[in-house]
């Protein structure tokens, strides 16, 4: 199929923090070719926790960016809009009502998906750009759930959904902003609790990778970029930075929205424990992979492969 006519997807992860899309077709040799996409802070997941429910003023917000992700979508040629809903909206009371609105009203084509399922579509899409050969702990950091998969080259041999998230965790703990050098800890010492019971490789031979917005701006607060290597005492000095930056001046710092910035020090604060768990010789950052494997999924489905030629003999 020439790259004129290949088809365009969409595809757009409703996070517990952000609501982010991808529009991609397929280039030569079979490669995602990014065209567009974005990223909206919109917290949907906050309150969850208490409440029980989505918060009408944020469900509001996540109507209002799907419906511009879907024109923008649209703009740059995409046939097909689809998507995942995650933590916040599969546990919410409401998350089913608002699920029907966004079917309705936006018309992206999305299905909350279980903690087990994220874990294995955020790995497919990671392997795309990552080198997964030995034994692999992929940790995919979310605002209300975070995915751990295990893996020895490129086979899962295990994938869980834990109920820690850097949204989660700042709405429980991180009161204050800044948040206080203890608030942090805090944060640090829960998520090793809700970890210590996983089922990890031998830590000697073991490769940690952290993948999703926490580890993107963890990195840019280090001064790196996607994808990268971060070392253990790197993260101990960014967690130190964090605890006396407001979310404010972290925004300014590392360019991204207040809203997002509020939640990164719980994110970070679980990296280093996933670093404690797994002591990894180093920590590997990529690029979270939910909306490269619903692509991967949907151009699949567009684009299936050929019937064999039975007189070439293949």
């Amino acid at each position: 199929m020439s790259e004129t006519k290949a088809p365009v997807v969409a595809a757009v992860d409703i996070g517990s923090n952000s609501v982010k899309m991808t529009v991609a077709r397929r280039g030569p040799g079979g490669k995602l070719v990014e065209l567009g996409g974005g990223s909206e802070p919109v917290r949907l997941g906050a309150g969850v926790e208490a409440t029980g429910r989505l918060d009408d003023q944020r469900v509001e917000r996540a109507i209002e960016t799907l419906l511009r992700f879907a024109r923008e979508a649209r703009d740059l040629g995409a046939t097909r809009l689809v998507g995942v809903a995650t933590e916040a909206t599969r546990v919410a009371a409401n998350g089913p009502a608002f699920l029907a609105r966004v079917t309705a009203e936006t018309g992206w084509t999305i299905r909350a998906i279980s903690g087990d399922a994220e874990a294995a579509l955020s790995f497919r899409g990671m392997a795309v750009e990552t080198d997964l050969r030995g034994q692999v702990v992929a940790a995919d950091i979310g605002g209300g759930s975070t995915e751990a998969t295990v893996a020895r080259d490129g086979v899962i041999a295990s994938a869980i959904s834990i109920p820690l998230g850097s949204g989660r965790l700042t709405d429980r703990l991180v009161p204050d902003d800044p948040p206080t050098a203890a608030a942090v800890a805090a944060c640090r010492a829960e998520a090793a609790e809700r970890i210590a019971g996983l089922a990890l490789p031998d830590p000697s031979l073991a490769r940690l990778i952290v993948v999703g917005g926490t580890g993107e701006y963890l990195v840019r607060l280090v001064g790196e970029e996607l994808p990268a290597v971060v070392t253990v005492t790197a993260v101990d000095a960014a967690l130190e930075r964090l605890a006396v930056l407001s979310s404010e001046a972290l925004a300014r710092l590392i360019e991204i929205p207040a809203a997002r910035a509020r939640v990164l020090p719980a994110g970070v604060a679980i990296v280093r424990a996933f670093a404690d768990r797994v002591q990894p010789a180093r920590i590997e950052i990529a690029r979270s992979g939910i909306r490269t494997g619903l692509l991967l999924d949907a151009l699949d489905e567009l684009e299936p492969e050929p019937e064999p030629d039975p007189d070439r003999g293949d």
